[in-house]
């Protein structure tokens, strides 16, 4: 038991969260900030930083934690998990009261399992909850749970600290201008923002110049305002943050040399402060890759632009070299295109000059500590523009808060009580249209003209710009200097219809064409581009461990290999067969069954890394191969196959049941959590029900408590699939 006898304080109230892509941190940031202002004593850490907090001597302590993966907890809180599950249960917490909200999406099977898994090992070591546990859902809104969910929290830790939980100046709602809600049917019953362009016939559109660099194309909105014309108040909008930051100039004697050195650190393809990102473990500190090779693999015709690139690590640390394994991922510390930070720095009033001056970024407030993404500014120049690029998110899908606060620099009142409605209660039919459309910061403030936020104001309200992961697809028992990744270039069409066009009939809307891409993908297909211009391109990499089981067992374990993975889900597979192929030069063992399911649209045009999956089969390294093609009829007559991978599975029902029951296969799955990994489980699950109908014997081998020889039920089928996760015997690495 720690010895915490004096030391808990118990005036403290701690934030900490655990986050992989941003949303955690800023919604613990924001707790935290309110905290403060309501003459808490708070503090804000991630929880990897137990040791720096002192975790063992809190006294009342306050989690927000997202969900990764296939239920596994974001990556700056390994080591924290690591430590939690050493500390000895019974009462050794006794002291520690908390709070739990976690962040997850339905759309995967271990739905908020970081936050359940949390709230059951702080109850082990004697930990009580003093306030319910959120949980809230991504596929849905997470705003449905996050807001009701904070406002509770005051009066509890009122409750729990003898604080006043309401701060001056709280108001109960904000009341919409009389001439907006008169002319809700009229020019505020709909919003169409799209070129600039104003459609004659049309006198309700709400159209905005468009402004900004030709070279970013402003992406149109169509939302429906027509609700509005009967509200007199908006209530349940989330409370404005605090405003913490702001931006100083260095002095202008040293400016010049400060100036020079941040423009010398833009021409490189990674954030200009690179060399200060650290990480407690060394394999994960990041560093510099170059791009070796970059090769186009999708034909001309296949649906997406897939890329397989090869980043030369042969620099990297010793650590990283000796600890990666097939089945690992890494960290791509990617950019913002600047195209659109240009033309979102232009609209908000920072011309070309001003973004590159060099700048420090520091708290107004000497309670407040600055948001994790811009501490280091506090002492390290920068520049607006580099922070713009590297270091915030400027494209995720915007959460009511943002819109909230946003409202109070509309200088025009039909724009303020449209972004008013935004972050409501009242407005979430019309929130939800507007998340559904995903538009940048820039669209929003391009859709709304009047809407001039100070720089300072968005990085107070702007998440961190995560990080993206890839899947290594070679394994180091062939070249540990090499990292070989696939990705398909994210780039998608939306059909948003305009709620005011139909034909005469008023049969058929007419839909608003949006276009939208990602991040990352984008960006390092025209660095790749610049490879084959023979051009030394190096992107900021860092080592990301599978933790939850993704490694293939040494070929001494006799069990056999089920391996699911349709598109770029195949790629860590093809490091898997790569280790195994390598261990039977070395060994020259006999290999244990390996079975892949591979899908892909065309036989032709998307199937990835063919030339290496049948030089496997034809080595006996891969012992049964089942490809599935979903748009290509004609090979899937030739070939006698199906169109998708669980389709094949349920085809070979017999013998994979067998597989799974009496020989105790391992099975791994790599790719999309909404449609694929939903429907393999249900087709393993339907397996499992079909062999026990031919094999009563083996229900008390499955469920050990079970006396009955019926055969499985579906129920019984998904709980012995739940218990090999947890024995990681059916390992899934997934994304949404």
């Amino acid at each position: 038991m720690p010895d915490t006898a004096g030391k808990v304080d118990e005036s403290r109230v701690a934030f900490l969260y655990a986050s992989q892509t941003g949303n955690a941190e800023s919604i613990s940031y924001t707790i935290y900030e309110e905290a403060v202002k309501r003459g808490y004593k708070a503090e804000y850490h991630v929880l990897n930083d137990y040791k720096k907090f002192k975790f063992d001597e809190l006294r009342t302590a306050v989690f927000v934690v997202s969900t990764t993966g296939d239920g596994d907890p974001p990556d700056n809180s390994a080591r924290f998990w690591r430590a939690l599950k050493k500390t000895a249960r019974g009462e050794t917490h006794k002291h520690l009261r908390y709070a739990i909200l976690g962040l997850g999406d339905t759309n995967y099977s271990n739905f908020c399992n970081t936050a359940q898994r949390l709230d059951k090992q702080l109850g082990e070591i004697g930990a009580t909850a003093f306030y319910k546990t959120g949980l809230a859902d991504d596929a849905t809104g997470l705003e449905e749970v996050v807001e009701p969910w904070i406002e509770g929290l005051w009066p509890a830790i009122a409750k729990e600290l003898g604080k006043c939980s309401e701060p001056a100046g709280d108001d109960d709602g904000d009341s919409v201008g009389q001439s907006a809600a008169a002319a809700a049917a009229d020019a505020m019953a709909k919003l169409t923002v799209s070129d600039g362009t104003k459609n004659e016939e049309e006198g309700d559109l709400a159209t905005a110049s468009s402004g900004g660099p030709s070279a970013y194309s402003f992406q149109p909105l169509a939302l429906d305002f027509q609700p509005m014309a009967t509200l007199k108040a908006i209530t349940g909008a989330p409370r404005v943050p605090t405003q913490v930051c702001s931006i100083h100039r260095p002095d202008e004697e040293k400016e010049p040399t400060q100036r020079a050195t941040a423009e010398q650190r833009d021409n490189l393809e990674c954030p200009p402060w690179h060399a200060e990102i650290t990480s407690d473990t060394p394999a994960q500190v990041p560093f510099l890759a170059p791009i070796k090779v970059a090769q186009r693999v999708t034909g001309d015709k296949a649906l997406k632009r897939t890329l397989v690139v090869d980043l030369d690590v042969s620099a990297a640390s010793g650590a990283v070299q000796d600890e990666w394994r097939a089945g690992d991922s890494f960290n791509v510390y990617a950019r913002n295109d600047p195209h659109m930070v240009s033309a979102l720095l232009e609209r908000i009033g920072v011309d070309s000059a001003e973004s590159q001056r060099p700048v420090f970024v520091r708290s107004s407030d000497d309670k407040i500590e600055l948001p994790v993404q811009l501490r280091r500014f506090s002492s390290t120049p920068t520049t607006i523009c580099s922070i713009f690029e590297w270091a915030v998110d400027i494209t995720s899908s915007p959460r009511k808060q943002l819109l909230r606060a946003l409202a109070d620099y509309c200088s025009e009142p039909v724009d303020r009580d449209r972004m008013l409605y935004l972050s409501s209660r009242q407005g979430g039919a019309t929130f939800d249209e507007l998340r559904r459309q995903s538009p940048a910061l820039v669209d929003i403030l391009h859709a709304f003209p009047s809407c001039a936020p100070p720089t300072e104001r968005l990085l107070d309200l702007l998440p961190p710009l995560a990080p993206r992961s890839y899947s290594i697809c070679n394994a180091p028992q062939r070249d540990a200097g090499v990292w070989r990744f696939a990705f398909n270039v994210v780039e998608y069409e939306l059909e948003v219809v305009d709620p005011f066009s139909s034909d005469e009939d008023g049969s058929k809307r007419n839909p608003v064409r949006v276009n939208r891409r990602g991040v990352c993908t984008p960006w390092l297909e025209r660095l790749c581009k610049n490879v084959d211009a023979s051009e030394s391109v190096s992107v900021l990499v860092s080592l990301r461990p599978n933790l939850n089981g993704f490694r293939l067992p040494p070929p001494s374990d006799p069990r056999p290999v089920l391996m699911i993975g349709p598109g770029t889900g195949v790629a860590p597979f093809i490091g898997f067969l790569e280790q195994r192929a390598a261990e039977l030069e070395a060994d020259g063992c006999q290999a244990p069954l390996t079975w892949l399911f591979f899908g892909c649209r065309s036989s032709t045009d998307d199937y990835l890394f063919k030339h290496a999956i049948e030089q496997q089969k034809s080595a006996c390294v891969l012992s049964q191969l089942s490809v599935c093609f979903s748009r290509d009829s004609a090979a899937r007559e030739q070939l006698g196959v199906q169109r998708y991978v669980q389709e094949a599975m349920l085809l070979c029902e017999d013998e994979i049941g067998e597989l799974l029951v009496a020989k105790d296969a391992i099975v791994f799955v790599c790719g999309d959590a909404k449609g694929m990994a939903k429907d393999v489980n249900a087709a393993l699950a339907d397996i499992l029900c079909s062999y026990s109908v031919g094999h009563p014997t083996c229900i008390t081998r499955l469920l050990p408590d079970v006396s009955d020889p019926a055969p499985l039920t579906r129920v019984q089928a998904i709980q012995v699939l739940s218990r090999w996760a947890t024995e990681r015997r059916y390992v899934r690495d997934l994304w949404a």
